[in-house]
């Protein structure tokens, strides 16, 4: 059974009064020091045992190590709380499938390593980083999220695209305005769109959509996805032809003109039409 809040799960059927401390009975702690030193003992057997060639020694050396980490959870090293930092896409009930613990696991028996593996094969999840303490016995996990910068839109559906233009395999709801990317391929060919209008920040950040036609050249939406203003680039020298749109743009100011749409498709003219 797995219990989660929104930023801890707690594993414990009690909480103490002080969550982030763990008091010890004196005859608990000496019986858990004598543990200690028989689980270090038993710990350098197993590890013995592991190298052992004769796969029945060692499957009785696994059984032995099960029957340890159980006897361990009963005697002090129960988990009592999973801490949980950095969340906020990443849904409670998908990052405890993850993790996959409960109270009956011990402490010692937790694997860190595997279980980063299996966060960081969440959709939204960039990093992790794991840490557990003893006395009180807490496994604390960091989560770095992936940042978005677009909304990819398919089938009317939207799905994030990260900082490294790569779509996020999850559907997304957008609780505020994200340039929108369409149209076939255009993920994938959105990275580079991006690394060419950054030369202009100013203006890059009016671009409001940027659509993919045939794979192959981009229609860029100013300002509003409805009203704005279309700008037609070329097929080729997509680099030159933003930096043409910034020439004029710093020399005629023809963003603040009634424009429907920028034509930047020709090498040797620029086309316009005028809104009414």
């Amino acid at each position: 059974m797995k219990f989660f809040s929104n930023k801890r799960f707690t594993l414990k059927a009690q909480k103490p009064q002080n969550p982030n401390r763990f008091e010890l009975k004196s005859d608990t702690f000496l019986r858990v020091v004598a543990h200690l030193f028989l689980l270090t003992m038993m710990a350098s057997l197993i590890l013995t045992g592991v190298t052992l060639k004769d796969r029945l020694i060692e499957k009785k050396f696994r059984d032995f190590a099960s029957q340890l980490f159980h006897f361990t959870t009963q005697h002090g090293f129960a988990i009592e709380d999973i801490v949980i930092e950095g969340r906020e896409k990443t849904s409670i009930a998908s990052l405890s499938d993850q993790i996959n613990l409960s109270r009956n696991d011990s402490i010692l028996q937790v694997d860190l390593k595997e279980i980063k593996t299996r966060i960081e094969d969440l959709p939204w999840v960039d990093k992790v980083e794991l840490k557990r303490s003893y006395f009180p016995n807490i496994l604390q996990i960091s989560l770095k999220e992936k940042d978005i910068i677009a909304l990819y839109q398919e089938n009317g559906k939207f799905y994030p695209i990260d900082k490294n233009g790569k779509v996020i395999e999850t559907e997304y709801t957008p609780n505020k305005p994200y340039l929108i990317v369409v149209g076939e391929r255009a993920p994938e060919k959105f990275f580079e769109l991006l690394n060419i209008t950054s030369s202009a920040p100013e203006l890059q950040a009016r671009i409001k959509a940027a659509v993919l036609h045939s794979a192959r050249r981009w229609d860029l939406i100013f300002d509003d996805l409805e009203n704005g203003i279309t700008v037609k680039m070329p097929e080729k020298d997509l680099d030159k032809a933003w930096q043409k749109l910034i020439k004029i743009q710093n020399k005629y100011g023809i963003f603040k003109r009634k424009l429907t749409f920028i034509d930047l498709r020709y090498q040797d003219k620029v086309a316009v039409d005028i809104g009414d």
